[in-house]
Order: C-alpha cells, then sequence, then structure tokens
C-alpha cells in the first residue's frame, strides 16, 4: 500500500496531538497547547475589536462580562483568561475564539427575552471553547494544510486579492459548527447555566425565537447569522428541553426578565452612528460627515472596515467602499499605485472632483480568462481620509452594471455639520399596547423601514400572525 505525504504527517500528527477532553471525556485531536490556544484567541481577539468594533456602552459590557464570567467559573476550564463583549453589529449572532474569548452582537440582544436566555447562550459559547471545538477545527485544518484563518467576510470571495479590505480571523471565528458539536454545546452550556442559577429553559426559548425570525426571513447584514454558524435541525429545540430538564435544580430559576427588560431601554437597534447607517438606498455616515447611495434594491452589508452592496441572488457585480491609506498621496498618485500592487492594468483614468471633493476615476481590468473582471474606481479625498469607492463586475456584466456604478460614485458627497446631528440611530423603546394596535402599525407609526412587522412581533415573544394583547408592555423601536 502507497500513502501520501499528507496522510503519513496526519497519521503521525493524529497519534501525538490527541488527548482526553475533560470536558467531553473524549480523545480529540488538537495540535494546540493551552498557552497556544489562549495566544491564538488573543490575537483574533484583537483583531476582532479593531474590525468589528465594540458597542460603546459600558453598563451592556460590564453586565455581559459579570453574567459571562460567572458562567466560565462554573466550567470544565476555568483557569482560562475569559473574555466577554458585545460587539457593534446589527446581526444576531453570538460565537466564540479558542482560549475563551466570547461575543454577542448587539443585535441579539433585543430578541433575548430575559436574562437568562442570555446566560444560556452565553453558556453555550463557553462550552464551544471548553470543548475545543474551535481548536480543533484548526489543527486539522492546519494539518491539511488549508487554513482556517484565510478568508475575508465582506469581500467578494473571488475579487478580495485586488481590494486591501481588512483582514479577520473569521474564518474559524466564523466556524460552522456540525450537529454532533452544537448538540454538545447545548448539553454542556444549559449545564454550566442551571449550575450558577439561570433558568436552563433559556437555551430552547432563544431557539425558538431565531428560528422563528429564519422563517420570517431575518438577514444578517454584513456578519453571520446564529443559525448560518449554529445550524437548527428539527429536533434540536425538542433535545434542548430535554436536557433542561435534567439539568434543572432547585437553585436554577434565575430569569431577571425585569431587569434584562430595564437595561434594553435605549439600545441602539440596526445601525449605529459609529458604522454608519443605512436609510433605504442612502448610506450616510454621520461621525465621517459623508453620503453615498448604492443601486435600488441592493442588498447592502455594512461591516466596521468596509460597506459592500450586491443585488441579491447576482453575484457577477458589487460595490465596495472602504478608508484606505493614502500614504501622503493624493488620490490620482494613490489610486493608481494602489491598482498597479493590485496588478490591475489601467483603461481610463482621470483626476476630477465628485460633489466638490477632489478625486480620481478610473476603469481598471484584471484576472483573465473565465475570471477576468473590470473595475470602475474612484478615490475621493475627503475630511483628512481617502475613500476608496468601486464597482467591479465580470468582463460580460461590466456594461450593464456601469451606469450603476457611475450613479453611486457620482452620489458621494459630504455632510453638513447640520445634516450629520440630524443622522440618528434607531433604538429600542416600550410602548402599552392599545386597541386598535397591530405589529404593522407599531413598526410603521414608530420605527418607519427599521423593523419589519413579523421581527417586531417576535422580538416580543409573539407569532407573528397575533395581534398585541392591549394593555401589554411591548418592546418596540423608535426613530430611524
Amino acid at each position: 500500500m502507497k500513502y501520501t505525504l499528507t496522510a503519513v504527517v496526519l497519521v503521525a500528527s493524529t497519534a501525538i496531538a490527541c488527548a482526553t477532553n475533560p470536558a467531553t471525556g473524549r480523545r480529540q485531536f488538537n495540535i494546540l497547547s493551552e498557552s497556544s490556544e489562549v495566544a491564538l484567541g488573543k490575537e483574533a481577539d484583537g483583531q476582532v475589536r479593531q474590525e468589528m468594533g465594540l458597542y460603546g456602552d459600558p453598563a451592556w459590557q460590564e453586565y455581559v462580562n459579570r453574567v459571562g464570567q460567572a458562567i466560565a467559573k462554573r466550567s470544565h476550564r476555568p483557569q482560562l483568561p475569559w473574555s466577554f463583549a458585545v460587539v457593534d453589529a446589527s446581526a444576531i449572532n453570538a460565537f466564540a475564539l479558542p482560549g475563551g474569548y466570547i461575543y454577542l452582537t448587539r443585535g441579539i440582544l433585543p430578541f433575548l427575552r430575559n436574562e437568562a436566555e442570555m446566560a444560556n447562550v452565553l453558556g453555550h459559547e463557553i462550552a464551544h471553547v471548553t470543548a475545543k471545538h474551535g481548536a480543533t477545527a484548526y489543527s486539522r485544518q492546519q494539518v491539511l494544510g488549508a487554513g482556517v484563518f484565510a478568508g475575508r467576510i465582506l469581500a467578494p470571495p473571488d475579487k478580495a486579492a485586488w481590494f486591501d479590505a481588512a483582514e479577520l480571523s473569521l474564518g474559524l471565528l466564523f466556524l460552522k459548527h456540525g450537529r454532533d458539536a452544537e448538540f454538545e454545546a447545548d448539553k454542556l452550556g444549559v449545564g454550566y447555566a442551571a449550575g450558577t442559577g439561570w433558568n436552563p429553559s433559556g437555551m430552547a426559548g432563544m431557539l425558538t425565537t431565531l428560528g422563528r425570525l429564519s422563517e420570517a426571513g431575518g438577514s444578517s447584514r454584513g456578519v453571520p447569522n446564529f443559525l448560518s454558524t449554529h445550524p437548527l435541525p428539527a429536533d434540536r429545540v425538542q433535545r434542548v428541553d430535554e436536557i433542561a430538564t435534567a439539568a434543572r435544580t432547585a437553585s436554577s430559576t434565575r430569569v431577571n426578565a425585569d431587569e434584562f427588560a430595564r437595561r434594553l431601554d435605549g439600545l441602539v437597534f440596526g445601525d449605529s452612528r459609529e458604522q454608519g447607517i443605512l436609510r433605504g438606498r442612502d448610506f450616510l455616515h454621520p461621525i465621517m460627515r459623508f453620503a453615498l447611495r448604492f443601486p435600488d434594491q441592493w442588498q447592502v452589508s455594512n461591516g466596521a472596515a468596509q460597506v459592500t452592496a450586491q443585488p441579491s441572488g447576482d453575484d457577477t457585480m458589487a460595490v465596495l467602499l472602504e478608508v484606505v491609506d493614502a500614504g501622503g498621496q493624493g488620490p490620482s498618485q494613490a489610486g493608481r499605485a494602489r491598482m498597479a500592487s493590485a496588478k490591475m492594468t489601467e483603461v481610463s483614468g482621470d483626476s476630477t472632483t465628485i460633489n466638490g471633493l477632489p478625486a480620481f476615476v478610473g476603469v481598471f481590468r484584471g484576472g483573465a480568462g473565465t475570471e477576468a473582471f473590470t473595475a470602475r474606481v474612484a478615490y475621493i479625498a475627503h475630511g483628512g481620509r481617502l475613500y476608496q469607492l468601486a464597482g467591479l463586475a465580470t468582463d460580460t456584466a461590466f456594461s450593464r452594471a456601469d451606469g450603476l456604478f457611475r450613479e453611486a460614485i457620482g452620489s458621494f458627497r459630504a455632510l453638513s455639520q447640520a445634516e450629520a446631528d440630524r443622522v440618528q440611530p434607531a433604538r429600542i423603546d416600550f410602548h402599552t399596547a392599545r386597541a386598535g394596535d397591530t405589529w404593522a402599525s407599531l413598526a410603521q407609526a414608530l420605527s418607519g423601514r427599521a423593523i419589519g412587522a413579523s421581527a417586531l412581533a417576535i422580538m416580543n415573544g409573539a407569532d407573528p400572525a397575533s395581534t398585541p394583547a392591549v394593555g401589554a408592555r411591548l418592546r418596540v423601536v423608535i426613530g430611524g
């Protein structure tokens, strides 16, 4: 029998690196020592904080960290340097890095009914770390030579090489766990939460809410949502219910619904001022004081490092916006230098102004054969920064997309201070239901397009087909 070198290395590494996991009792392949696992997580945590950003509310950060630390101390790996944070993302998700770095998105908070649900979510993510699911996946990928820290989540994957988008270690962060790993994390996480005094039914409640949102067609806006990274097989809620029943004790009763609701009051919903706010087609950044208009009906992903827009179901074209390092050069010099370094060939290009702002606009070609693509790229100087605004498409699609690209580039403009001050995010508030209220009327009257009727009902633990009960205290979204 003839063995390949990869197979020999894999067999040898497996023999050396398999050890019994204290959380699961199973022998598990892992090439990372605990110190290496922590170092890996710490490095990626710095990138997450820099590129995704933390939600700028110290009270929420302290609250989530306090609950998370209490649960982590009852886990199988209390010695890890556990860290818990709320990232400033509107997507509905929670995720973990090896070494004990746990995150909730700001977007998941309004859809958690109480503190017990939050505690169970944190317990679930803690369990992914104690069971070394991420570390094991990383180890396997390294041995096979694939590497999991290799993707950019905001740029189209086949075009990412020529745009210097921020590189996050999200290949592992947004790892899609398998069915067995999810059930394992459910069992361990529910046990951790119950062992610390929280009602273990919180996990099933959260999964039910997210299942409803998935059926209603909620979008993730640039960051994967919970069910895309934590699959929900048909029997998962039932199994979590059974786990909760077995884990429940006389002391695991904490829910703290009123305390949780009090903290939700005023929470930013959807986009934040710090990351820019989407109003229909218009993207407004009140901090950097600029605005532009994306093509009608395109799906916009707003990340901390880059904003990307694409037509739904069409991956042949995209518009991307990011701030780039000008290196002390003007738009023309910086733009041509960046395109040359990306091995793009200039077709045409001129210095110009866009709504009074110094700019360079050029058309460039890159790739080859079936991978060839064309880009209309603008470099615009504003407020001491250089913005790269690009429309790119496959060669066959560029002619029909270029008009949209020109329109988007031509819409870039400065915001006056007065305009910027008027751009405010939507926030969570509370409303006592009156006769005649419907989920649709509340969503429209209070928030405009910040939230849909179905999502508003689900946020309140209700079926979208129901009618709000008169006198009920409801979570609503105001502004926006």
